[in-house]
């Protein structure tokens, strides 16, 4: 018996300290590189297109898959993503950057020219904040609002460039790595945030929260937790017409390289109860293939034409690595497309 629990206690820090190695490698800021200019340095970007389509399963069809690249130094790192109206989106990223995309039809996608810029928060002295790891947008007034992680923070970007930052109290005790990883502003003006952190080890439930408006313009917003697939945590949202809300989870497979599979829940804000579990249901899995990397950015983009029907886009951070990239990946949305729960899209665990 004490063989077996010296074995184990043995076995328990070899995995204990390959997930710490793992955590310190897609850490931001770990990565000690050559001289990588300054941030006021331009960017030129690049979209290739790539034909692997494969590693997704369930209710999507993969209609495009870009990888994105850059010489700038601070290239990177996209943790975020929000839709600009029916003909762009704005990618953020964990170094504190935003970018702006302008999409058309099936064509490839473009990096508006100049739109590469630090959007993070600069205090006192050496005081920064850049771990940007969320967006919300207002498609009335262009307004951007973003979520920072290690102090919590929620940052409103004006369209005029002024910006205003604040921590909400009921995000005060969320983890300083796993915090708000998911904003999204609902059609109805109400802003929905989540953590990506679980409420413990053992329960795959996560802290949220439901402002009944900006969250910098007060408020007591309604508490309740997301009811994750067991090992997945979300990283991003996006609501879509019939006014549900598209869910990006993400597990991690500690290896080195790490490895990532990734799943897309769909849940009804109708359902959210104060203090209650908010249910979802997976409709994809997308697992090996292109989506071995890290994927934590999704939006929905509506179609000209029929605004009930569109795109969905999924951006992946390649945490600064050689082993990962920046991909950018289109599905066709539509009303049909997630009618029926396919039978091979419940993660392991989840029923």
């Amino acid at each position: 018996m004490a063989r077996d629990a010296s074995a184990a206690l043995i076995a328990r820090r070899w995995r204990a300290g390959l997930a710490a190695l793992i955590a310190l490698g897609l850490a931001p800021g770990t990565c000690v590189r050559s001289d990588i200019g300054t941030r006021r340095d331009a960017a030129s970007v690049t979209l290739t297109p790539l034909q692997n389509r494969s590693g997704v399963s369930g209710a999507l069809a993969v209609t495009g898959v870009w990888r994105m690249s850059s010489a700038h130094g601070w290239f990177g790192g996209f943790s975020a993503l929000v839709a600009k109206g029916s003909g762009g989106l704005v990618a953020g990223t964990d170094r504190g950057f935003l970018l702006d995309l302008a999409i058309s039809g099936e064509g490839t996608p473009r990096a508006v020219p100049g739109s590469f810029r630090f959007a993070g928060i600069t205090g006192r002295g050496r005081t920064e904040w850049v771990d940007l790891e969320s967006l919300a947008r207002d498609p009335a007034t262009g307004t951007l609002w973003g979520g920072f992680e290690l102090d919590n923070l929620v940052v409103r970007y004006a369209p005029d460039g002024t910006r205003r930052v604040a921590a909400p109290p009921s995000m005060a005790q969320w983890s300083i790595n796993s915090g708000p990883e998911t904003m999204e502003r609902l059609a109805d003006g109400r802003f929905l945030v989540i953590a990506e952190g679980g409420t413990d080890d053992d329960t795959p439930r996560h802290e949220a929260l439901l402002f009944p408006r900006d969250p910098l313009s007060g408020g007591k917003p309604l508490t309740f937790a997301l009811a994750a697939p067991a090992g997945y945590d979300p990283v991003d949202a996006t609501q879509v017409p019939d006014g549900r809300v598209l869910i990006l989870l993400r597990r991690v497979r500690y290896a080195i390289p790490a490895r990532f599979d990734t799943a897309i829940a769909i849940a009804d804000p109708a359902a959210i109860r104060a203090g209650g579990d908010w249910p979802v249901r997976v409709i994809a899995r997308l697992e090996g293939g292109i989506f071995a990397d890290n994927f934590e950015g999704l939006a929905f983009v509506p179609s000209p034409q029929d605004p009930a029907r569109g795109s969905l886009w999924v951006v992946s951070d390649d945490n600064f690595s050689i082993f990962q990239r920046s991909l950018l990946v289109r599905f066709d949305f539509g009303p049909p497309s997630v009618a029926q729960p396919s039978r091979h899209t419940s993660p392991p665990g989840h029923q």
